[in-house]
C-alpha cells in the first residue's frame, strides 16, 4: 500500500497531484489502491489541519454536487490564507455568505466601517446585501460557507443568530470541523444528501448560538432551586404548595417566589402548571384514557377546571386537541 508521503511526491497521480494531496488531508486519510477503486482509509494518528496556518481547504461548486431548492452549497473555504487585502462586494454574492475570521479585520457593508473586530469574529451576509471585509495591513485567514435555499433563513431565524452584525464565537474550531463533514459529505458521494448536510450546518448554527447566549447570560441556576424544579416535574399528580417548594429551597417564600422567576423566567406556579398542562397534552394521545383519568393524573381533581386551564394555555380544549395529532401540541404552544 503506497504512504501518503509517496502520494504527496505524485509518484502515482503525477497528472492530479493536487486533488489527491489535498483530498487525502482535507479528510484526514491516506488513499491506497484497491484494484481500480481508489479507496479512503481513516488513519492512526490523523494531521489536525484545522490548526495550520496555511489554506487548509477552498473549493467552489458552480453547479453544485447537489441541486435542491431547500438547501445548497456554492462553496467552502476553511482557514483560507489572505494577503493584505481589502473586499468590497457591493451587491454581495447573491447567496447566503457565514464567515468566522481568525485574525482582525474590518467587516460590514461598507467601506466606511474602520473598526478592527477581534480574531473568532463571525458576520452572515444574507444574498443581496453589500460584503466589506479584510486588513490591508497584514494578511488574515477566515473560513467560510456560501449557500443557499429555503431552509437558510428559518435556521438563522429559528438559532437567532445575528445578521449583518459581527459578533464573536466562542469556538471557532467547530465551525471548521462542521465544514469539513459538510465538504466530505459533497465530495463523497454521487448523490450527496442535502438534508443531511443542512442538518449538520442548523446543529452548528444552534450551538454557536447557544454558547454565545450563554456567555452573554452567565447564570448558573443554584441547585437549591433546581430541585424545585426536579419536584415538580417528579410529581405531577400531587399537588405542590408554595411553602413546600420554598421548604425545599431552604428560604423564605417570599425570596424563593422571587429567585425562581429570575432564574427560570416564570414563578413557581406557573412552572407546576405548565409541567401539568404539558403532561396532560402527551396523555391526551392515548385514546383509552378518559379525560378525567387525564386531569386526575395531572393533579386536578375538578375535570371543568382542567379543561378550563388547558384552553388558557393551548387556546383550545382537550377534546380538539385530541382529534390533533401530537406534534402540533409544541407548535401552538410557541405560537401563542
Amino acid at each position: 500500500m503506497p504512504s501518503f508521503s509517496a502520494l504527496q511526491k505524485n509518484t502515482l497521480f503525477p497528472d492530479r497531484p493536487s486533488f489527491i494531496s489535498k483530498l487525502a488531508r482535507i479528510l484526514y486519510m491516506d488513499v491506497w489502491i484497491n484494484g481500480k477503486n481508489m479507496v479512503l482509509k481513516p488513519t492512526m494518528s490523523p494531521p489536525n489541519p484545522i490548526h495550520s496556518r496555511a489554506t487548509v481547504l477552498k473549493q467552489h461548486f458552480p453547479t453544485g454536487p447537489q441541486d435542491s431548492e431547500e438547501f445548497c452549497v456554492h462553496g467552502i473555504g476553511i482557514r483560507e490564507l489572505m494577503h493584505p487585502c481589502l473586499v468590497d462586494r457591493p451587491l454581495g454574492t447573491g447567496d447566503f455568505l457565514l464567515m468566522v475570521f481568525h485574525d482582525p479585520v474590518t467587516l460590514g457593508r461598507s467601506p466606511t466601517r474602520k473598526k478592527l473586530e477581534k480574531p473568532d469574529t463571525m458576520m452572515v451576509w444574507p444574498p443581496g446585501k453589500a460584503q466589506y471585509y479584510g486588513n490591508p495591513s497584514q494578511r488574515f485567514s477566515h473560513t467560510w460557507i456560501r449557500c443557499a435555499g429555503k431552509r437558510l433563513p428559518l435556521m438563522l431565524r429559528l438559532a437567532k443568530l445575528p445578521v449583518l452584525t459581527p459578533f464573536r464565537v466562542a469556538d471557532p474550531f467547530g465551525f471548521q470541523q462542521c465544514l469539513l463533514d459538510v465538504h466530505r459529505e459533497l465530495i463523497s458521494y454521487v448523490r450527496p444528501d442535502d438534508v443531511l448536510i443542512a442538518n449538520l450546518l442548523e446543529n452548528c448554527i444552534r450551538e454557536i448560538s447557544r454558547k454565545m447566549i450563554g456567555a452573554a447570560q452567565r447564570v448558573r441556576i443554584p441547585e437549591n432551586l433546581q430541585a424545585v424544579r426536579r419536584l415538580i416535574a417528579s410529581v405531577p399528580t400531587r399537588t405542590i404548595t408554595l411553602d413546600e417548594m420554598a421548604s425545599v429551597a431552604g428560604i423564605s417564600v417570599s425570596y424563593f417566589s422571587a429567585r425562581f422567576k429570575t432564574a427560570f423566567g416564570l414563578s413557581p406556579m406557573e412552572c407546576l402548571i405548565l409541567h401539568r398542562l404539558h403532561r396532560a397534552a402527551h396523555l391526551l394521545s392515548d385514546r383509552n384514557l378518559r379525560i378525567s383519568e387525564i386531569a386526575a393524573q395531572t393533579g386536578y381533581q375538578d375535570e371543568f377546571h382542567f379543561s378550563k386551564m388547558f384552553k388558557k394555555h393551548f387556546g383550545i380544549s382537550p377534546r380538539e386537541m385530541r382529534k390533533r395529532p401530537s406534534h402540533q401540541v409544541v407548535l401552538l404552544d410557541h405560537d401563542r
